[in-house]
């Protein structure tokens, strides 16, 4: 099994970044790597930016604490095994902080270091996109 962890912090209150984030099917407005994202009795039905889609089971969702966990179902990923949680964390009215964390597994050693490789390349590519939405809320979403 591999691991992911990533963190970025964030010039603005952690509010504003959930308002962002928050929503697990609004993952198109701040994931350069998906096309459209939608809600449907806790699931999230994605397409990827090549077409294909995949769907995710919301596991936990806490505004309160504002973080959620989701799971992969299917999709074009030969994953056996897929949990993260993206959290965001208030460390002033002023910055916040981003965790980004997973776990994953596929059938081969080989195959999960390059899934765990360029998931982590999605995972900072949706940060630095999320940096340049809340420095210009005019540029997406």
């Amino acid at each position: 099994m591999a691991e992911i962890s990533i963190q970025k912090q964030f010039p603005v209150g952690a509010d504003t970044i959930w308002d962002r984030v928050g929503d697990p099917g609004t993952i198109a407005e701040w994931i350069p790597s998906v096309a459209a994202a939608r809600m449907e009795q806790g699931i999230r039905h994605i397409v990827f930016a090549d077409g294909q889609p995949a769907r995710e089971r919301i596991a936990e969702h806490s505004d309160s604490e504002r973080r959620y966990t989701y799971e992969y179902i299917d999709g074009p990923l030969p994953l056996t095994h897929y949990r993260s949680t993206i959290s965001v964390l208030g460390t002033s009215s002023e910055s916040c902080t981003v965790e980004w964390a997973a776990t994953l597994a596929a059938d081969s050693a080989e195959v999960e270091s390059e899934l765990a490789t360029a998931i982590e390349s999605i995972y900072r590519a949706a940060l630095d996109e999320l940096s340049i939405l809340v420095s210009n809320p005019s540029v997406r979403g």
